[in-house]
């Protein structure tokens, strides 16, 4: 029997576990890396293991030797996600921090391939997530949106000196002058001197924009295909998680939309599925296995999801903390928290996915 189908015939009423703690043993320690500032964001290949750090570093260690192989000043503040594809021919390593810019980079020569900003001033930017099948960059960001470009669209290259820059235009509240006529400097670092220049640089042009994507913060996104019966089996869906404690799934199109007031823009998103809406605290992190979705949330709690009948199959608690993130692997789910702690959950999540339930 397929998951989907046993998913559909088991759907029972979400139920909620006491709290549980990580069990008492303790895995085999093989090999311990370190760094000298916080590991806030990860990814992994098949060759390298990819760390972003609070000082804005992306640290590259060999998977096969756990030899350090090159640390590469990448941002201007801390790296808050990575997010790697290997779809492509090459594999492309996308990067997005406390700073206004996401990067992208060739996962096996460490160049850095794009530089793109947007025309607003958003904040952090908390995620980004790529469609390969659409070549396709999404942005979430501080100030509730989530925004896209194509990478292969020239009409969104920029000179490296735009004066639209975030680096170099003018911020209304920062680059205020303050009575007498003075303003306060920018701030600068040698360390900044360090970001390799990018091969290009893209614009996310101002219609590229999904105002109030969620009512929050969009804190995680990941790229599915096919997660739903309400798309095709092979078509590219956006899930993203916010503040406001829900969940969407976007449609995706690349096609060129027009506007009534004239204006075009290529690509635009549309929300075929909100979860969540009766719940404020926000969706961290997010995993996915076929057709359910776990999205780790504050204060310890895992959701699970099934995204064929919309329901939530169940509700744990398997940390004290709040879930910063959450993965599947080997029929397990991994998690770990803001308190430090990290746990495996066969007990909870008593399956690989086909056989739930």
């Amino acid at each position: 029997m397929s998951s989907r189908a046993s998913a559909t015939r088991s759907s029972s009423p979400p139920s909620r576990d006491g709290p549980e703690d990580c069990p008492d043993t303790r895995p085999d320690l093989i090999h311990k890396l370190k760094h000298d500032s916080s590991v806030l964001a990860l990814a992994v290949s098949d060759e390298y293991i990819f760390a972003g750090t609070h000082n804005g570093e992306i640290v590259v260690w060999s998977l096969g030797s756990f030899q350090l192989v090159q640390t590469i000043q990448a941002h201007k503040r801390t790296v808050l996600c990575l997010f790697l594809s290997t779809t492509t021919g090459t594999p492309l390593l996308f990067s997005s921090a406390g700073d206004p810019v996401v990067s992208v980079w060739c996962a096996k020569t460490f160049k850095r391939l794009y530089e793109i900003y947007s025309n607003h001033d958003v904040g952090d930017m908390f995620s980004v997530a790529y469609s390969a099948q659409h070549e396709m960059v999404f942005i979430g960001a501080q100030d509730t949106t989530i925004q896209w470009v194509n990478l292969k669209d020239q009409k969104r290259r920029v000179p490296h000196d735009s004066d639209r820059h975030p680096s170099r235009r003018y911020h209304r509240f920062f680059d205020s002058k303050a009575i007498g006529g003075t303003s306060t400097p920018r701030r600068n670092d040698d360390r900044w001197s360090l970001i390799p220049r990018s091969q290009a640089v893209v614009e996310v042009e101002t219609g590229a924009i999904e105002q109030f994507a969620h009512y929050g913060y969009v804190y995680c996104m990941l790229m599915a295909k096919g997660p739903t019966v309400l798309v095709d089996p092979d078509e590219e869906v956006l899930v993203s998680g916010g503040g406001d404690g829900t969940i969407k799934l976007w449609r995706i199109s690349s096609g060129t939309e027009e506007y009534d007031d004239g204006e075009t823009t290529d690509g635009s998103i549309e929300a075929i599925m909100v979860l969540g809406e009766d719940d404020a605290e926000s969706v961290m992190s997010l995993a996915i296995d076929g057709s359910f979705l776990y999205a780790g949330k504050l204060h310890g709690v895992i959701e699970l999801w099934d995204l064929d009948t919309k329901q939530k199959l169940r509700v744990i608690k398997s940390h004290e903390g709040d879930i910063m993130t959450v993965q599947m692997s080997r029929g397990l789910l991994w998690s770990a928290a803001s308190v430090g702690s990290a746990c495996v959950s066969p007990h909870s999540f008593p399956i690989a996915i086909p056989r739930f339930i």
